[in-house]
């Protein structure tokens, strides 16, 4: 924000002119104080008793703005000799030293931190059990996964100190202080308050300060450049009295000044404390959770029914080592399975991936789940100077306003000439550049002399001579009504100047008037002659109608938050095609302390809500507007530059700092445009929706196939008593989550309005697509174990499991092989060299003596169940997989082309899952491991034909099988089911016709996309009650004083609202490190040391 300046004599007409906030050619008043009486002269200060805002306990607050500097020495208990070093390492050790508190985190800490949240508890789980039943494969998987997810998490996410990192570079490393009766260089971290400092040209103001030196005509100001802290690029300038901010650099002068606020308690370090204060969750942390949270109940519902049946009905039984309780490891099937192990990953490759491509359209993404969040932000509060317009003062050409003889060129001609040659001044700038023909003006004029702007005249006069004729000319530029009150003929033109004047104030631009007189004889006898008024304004940018237009298009409302004044923000709005209902925070101020309202509204939410913006707007304020409005439910984007726009970009949703911003607004924000205005924004947004399409479909199938695992497999062990091996559930969340990630380039289109997330729908519809493909795998887990549907119509081996048919089988091959079914077991030659009948003390007896049957029976059981693993699994795997090409689309799936890589990875996919089931694992998890539960070379683990002929021995099978009548035999081992694969490829299709019609049945059921209704979820745009704007006049003038001596108002300088804490620091008390910001009101606050103590 600018402070008080003085330069060039412009008026603002209206005080509220739409003109560049860096623009401060002189000091300005709050127009709002100025239609009824005259405010105070900016040099008048008043007692510290009636600067006292706050008293508390630990101290009083005092506004050292408003004290002189007498004052403020008397406050800091200090005299204009400066402290002694006794006196500055007391201070010293009581309020600590001058730079921010350094807040840094255990990187290891931090990464530990991704493994701790629900998703991450349940693998951790899982990891647990796998490594207690010595499954290392299941564990090794599964740890691996859980690496990657917090690995990609850390890196992902920036480091949270980078905003306070970049605050701290800002300030001086070196002071000039006086110590001890003389000057010298120290440590800026030392200094403390009361010290008496010099601050000069190019150096960085070391702390807040109040600026000493002597006062009226021979105050010479310095030129202070507050990038720094507003990131608006003009230098303003400060008199004496007046404060500095920490943070802020000299570009002009040298002055001393007193310290009254060093480290975290400068208005600098304030605004690092609201950073680090600010601690938001992404909105798609939010929303992973909830669904983890569903995933989870869903995993432990299924857990307490799968044991209480296993161990409850079905009387297994658990033993240690390895293999030695297969029904706590086919639980994991449903804790792994169900889990969705890879969503942080996918997710996070998918915003990285995104945000890549942001970039490449101007918008780098800081934080990424911030693309998540700017996909659904339905209010962006922008910022207008720089942002909605060019921060750049030009002149409204087709408004000027010439008098008499003169014509609007004229105007033109002679303001360019009363411009200084080679000025920075911004008015001059404009002025010269404004004129068609400038650059040969000067070949034609030369300028011999210029008298500057000064405090008594309150005007500028250029001495012109024209090298033709060489006549001499005096060209006079001041505030208009002090260049009417001076021409000639002033009587004549009051009063239609005055209305041109009027009319500039009501459309918010700043006038500037021009005359022309003799260079004979001194000033005060010159006849001038009254050429023209200009209106000067800082226009909005050439894309920025059509961009607001966009935005309103993608359901996005743009609220203008400015630092200007009201007036300028509702002329802007009106040019750009925006609402015109800005208020100024005051209003939003007394409606949140319930002081009264604006017709219309029913309460300060309802304000901040429908307003179309606010102006007059202090950081503090720009936070609390945010906060505000996302306890309304809004996503809310904010834009900034400035290290005091930081708390409110750390606030907002979205955080954005627009092209040009200082490295702690880039620090603060999530996105950081690197090209001008507005219109990066559109794009990206447009980029984040489509970004927030791919994660949704990704979303829906996951969800599914959470249910989809846990029923199917929850559901086949409790009915059927059938196991499934983790291995392969990991291996599926691998090759299909992984292939996922080609979700980051699927050809989408994005939402028109603001994306949410649809948790019901997603929920339901996850439900209904699980149990839809739990039937189907029911169905052909039913088909293919509990008929001979595939060996009588397909002439495919059995792989039916029923008892009668097992033993139909095992009573018809025994005999074929040469053995009797009555025969035991350790009497068989392939048997009798076998651990278990080698034992010391016989053959185990337990479950009396093993027959040739019983192994038989247990080797078929065995054989047919394994097959039947990698049947399933295959099915599982595509069916599975191809649910993505549903739920990305609301056509028809096999219609909607989808983008070239969501296919590859399909097919990559599948390709490797058909493999693993066509030829298995080779009998892993092998059962000859535990106790010597096991033999190796079966003889009876042979496949089964049509009228019970027996077969070969499985294709890539170790011939490893469990003892029969242990828990051995209900090892989850996978055998390749070779040829089935197509049963489950054909099988996978014909099932997969029924899911589009599900999809629109659920669309009109829950009204995705408003199919049902119509409506797609659009937000209420209400409008604010329009507010009446009445052309303000002369009497808008501000009032005249040395600072501002030509009674105009300001349209840079903050309102009394924004500033009147910031030079705010708390005395007496006992003294204390300021706590974290509680509220909007400590925000400013600060310590000083106390009188009793300093």
């Amino acid at each position: 924000m600018a402070s008080r300046g003085e330069g060039q004599p412009l008026n603002n007409s209206n005080g509220d002119a739409n003109v560049p906030s860096n623009v401060t050619n002189s000091p300005v008043v709050d127009s709002s104080k100025t239609n009824d009486k005259e405010e105070t002269p900016a040099d008048t200060k008043v007692k510290v008793e009636d600067a006292v805002v706050a008293k508390a306990p630990d101290g009083e607050e005092v506004d050292f703005k408003k004290i002189s500097v007498d004052e403020a020495l008397k406050v800091l208990k200090v005299s204009v000799e400066g402290l002694t070093s006794a006196q500055a390492k007391e201070r010293l050790a009581e309020y600590g030293p001058n730079k921010l508190p350094e807040s840094s985190r255990n990187p290891l800490l931090v990464y530990l931190g991704y493994m701790w949240n629900p998703l991450s508890w349940a693998m951790e789980v899982a990891a647990i059990v796998a490594i207690a039943l010595l499954d290392y494969a299941d564990f090794c998987l599964i740890v691996a996964l859980l690496f990657l997810n917090a690995t990609i998490s850390f890196v992902e996410e920036s480091n949270a100190d980078k905003a306070i990192k970049a605050l701290t570079a800002a300030l001086a490393p070196k002071a000039k202080c006086l110590r001890d009766g003389k000057v010298d260089s120290m440590d800026a971290a030392e200094l403390v308050p009361g010290d008496i400092v010099v601050v000069r040209l190019g150096e960085i103001v070391p702390a807040d300060i109040k600026l000493m030196g002597e006062t009226g005509e021979d105050d010479h100001p310095l030129q202070v450049d507050q990038a720094a802290l507003t990131g608006e690029s003009l230098p303003v300038k400060k008199y004496s009295n007046d404060v500095c901010f920490s943070g802020s650099t000299i570009k002009q002068g040298e002055k001393h000044a007193i310290v009254y606020a060093t480290g975290a308690n400068t208005f600098f370090g304030r605004a690092a404390a609201l950073i680090g204060a600010t601690n938001n969750v992404a909105n798609l942390q939010k929303i992973m959770t909830k669904i983890g949270g569903t995933c989870l109940v869903t995993i432990g519902v299924w857990i307490i029914i799968e044991l209480a049946v296993q161990f409850g009905h079905y009387r297994h039984a658990c033993a240690g080592g390895e293999n030695g309780c297969p029904t706590l490891t086919n639980m994991l099937v449903i804790v792994v399975g169900g889990i969705p192990i890879a969503m942080p990953t996918v997710l996070s490759v998918t915003l990285a991936l995104g945000a890549f491509k942001l970039a490449k359209d101007g918008a780098i993404v800081a934080r990424m789940s911030a693309v998540e969040e700017m996909a659904g932000m339905d209010i962006l509060c922008s910022d207008k100077t720089g942002t909605l317009t060019l921060n750049k003062l030009t002149v409204e050409q087709e408004s000027v306003q010439p008098f008499g003889k003169f014509s609007r060129e004229d105007v033109l001609k002679y303001a360019a000439l009363s411009a200084q040659k080679n000025s920075e001044e911004a008015i001059d700038v404009v002025l010269a550049e404004s004129y068609e023909h400038k650059d040969t003006l000067w070949n034609d004029y030369e300028c011999p002399k210029f008298i500057p702007f000064n405090p008594v005249d309150k005007y500028t006069i250029a001495v012109i001579r024209e090298n033709k004729t060489g006549n001499l000319m005096r060209i006079m530029k001041g505030a208009p009504q002090i260049v009417i009150k001076k021409a000639h003929n002033s009587s004549e033109i009051t009063e239609s100047g005055t209305q041109r004047i009027t009319e500039y104030a009501s459309r918010g631009f700043r006038a500037l008037g021009v005359a022309m007189g003799g260079a004979d004889g001194p000033i005060s006898g010159v006849r001038w002659e009254a050429v023209g008024l200009l209106p000067l304004y800082d226009p909005p940018r050439h894309d920025t109608g059509e961009t607001i237009r966009r935005c309103i298009e993608k359901g996005l409302l743009v609220k203008m938050i400015t630092g200007d004044q009201a007036l300028i923000g509702r002329e802007t709005a009106k040019q750009l095609g925006m609402g015109t209902n800005i208020f100024n925070t005051e209003v939003l101020l007394k409606a949140k302390e319930g002081k009264g309202l604006p017709d219309g509204f029913s309460s300060a939410e309802d304000l901040v809500e429908k307003a179309d913006g606010f102006a007059e707007v202090f950081p503090e304020h720009k936070f609390m507007i945010v906060e505000m409005l996302q306890k309304a439910h809004h996503m809310v984007g904010m834009t900034g530059d400035g290290v005091n726009d930081a708390p409110a970009l750390k606030k907002a949703d979205v955080g954005i700092a627009v092209d040009g911003a200082t490295d702690a607004a880039r620090g603060a924000a999530d996105i950081v445009l690197t090209e001008p205005g507005l219109s990066t924004i559109v794009s990206a947004i447009i980029g984040a929706r489509k970004i927030f399409q791919r994660m949704t479909t990704y979303s829906k199938y996951t969800v599914a196939m959470t249910f989809r695992i846990c029923f199917t497999f929850g559901l086949l062990t409790t009915i059927y008593n059938w196991y499934f091996p983790t291995l392969l559930i990991v291996l599926l969340a691998v090759f299909n989550d992984g292939a996922m990630i080609a979700l980051s380039k699927d050809r989408v289109v994005a939402s028109p309005m603001p994306n949410t997330w649809n948790l019901k729908a997603i929920f339901i519809s996850g439900i209904v697509y699980g149990l839809y493909l739990t039937v189907s795998s029911w169905a052909l887990f039913f088909t293919a174990s509990k008929t001979q549907f595939f060996r009588d119509r397909c002439h495919m081996f059995s792989l039916n499991t029923r008892r009668a048919e097992v033993y139909r089988f095992c009573n018809t091959m025994i005999p074929q092989l040469g053995y009797a079914a009555a025969t035991p077991l350790c009497q068989i030659a392939e048997y009798s060299t076998q651990e278990h009948c080698t034992r010391t003390g016989g053959p185990d007896r337990t479950n009396g003596v093993l027959t040739v049957l019983d192994q038989c029976v247990a080797e078929q059981y065995y054989v047919r169940n394994s097959i039947l693993r990698s049947l399933i699994y295959s099915h599982v795997s595509i069916s599975g997989q191809a649910v993505v090409f549903v739920v990305r689309t609301m056509s028809h799936s096999l219609l909607a082309r989808a983008g070239l890589w969501t296919y590859i990875a399909f097919f990559l996919a599948q390709v490797f899952s058909t493999i693993i089931a066509a030829f298995g694992l080779n009998g892993y998890n092998y059962p000859d491991k535990a106790g010597g539960n096991g033999f190796k070379n079966c003889v009876f683990c042979r496949t089964a034909y049509s009228n019970d002929r027996h077969g070969g021995f499985p294709a890539y099978f170790s011939r490893k099988v469990p003892q029969a009548k242990t828990e051995n035999v209900f090892i989850d081992s996978v055998i390749g089911c070779t040829y089935y694969v197509i049963a489950a490829w054909i099988w996978a299709i014909i099932w997969y016709m029924g899911l589009d019609p599900i999809k629109w049945a659920l669309a009109w059921a829950l009204d995705e996309d408003g199919m049902r209704t119509g409506r797609r979820g659009l937000i209420d745009r209400t409008q604010a009650p329009k507010q009446t704007e009445e052309p303000q006049g002369m009497n808008h003038m501000g009032a005249v004083s040395r600072h501002n001596p030509l009674g105009r108002v300001s349209l840079t300088q903050p309102s009394p609202q924004q500033l009147e804490r910031a030079s705010m620091v708390r005395v007496g008390g006992q003294p204390r490190p300021p706590p974290p910001p509680t509220g909007l009101r400590r925000l400013s606050a600060g310590l000083v040391p106390n009188r009793a103590s300093a």
